[in-house]
């Protein structure tokens, strides 16, 4: 999950959807840093460390952060969809999929004019 929001705000959100589990104080320091973390933290990592990371969620996103996951995902072979309604979305919406292209069609039509 990628947000521009605050890394407690992003931390309750994906706990809520599912995305980390609730109970993270079973888990060691190192793997609930590695669980949610601001941007500034991932464009510190390689490429390497990045594709280890497991679950994964980022705070303060900038748009080249978001490319740069994008880019990880698509290293595994995995599909990403992107929703966005602004102009900072604009390079994250053009690495994605078609598919998620089309829904973003429906959820932003000012995000797809700005291609």
């Amino acid at each position: 999950m990628v947000t521009g929001d605050h890394p407690s705000t992003a931390k309750a959100i994906a706990q809520a959807v599912g995305i980390i589990p609730h109970d993270m104080h079973s888990y060691s320091d190192e793997v609930v840093k590695a669980m949610v973390m601001t941007a500034s933290e991932f464009d510190a990592l390689s490429d390497g460390q990045i594709d280890q990371l497991q679950v994964l969620v980022i705070a303060r996103c900038a748009p080249q952060t978001k490319v740069r996951l994008i880019d990880a995902l698509h290293r595994r072979g995995q599909f990403c969809a992107v929703t966005g309604d602004g102009v900072n979305d604009s390079p994250s919406l053009r690495k994605v999929s078609f598919f998620s292209l089309l829904f973003n069609i429906v959820i932003s039509e000012f995000t797809l004019l700005l291609f």
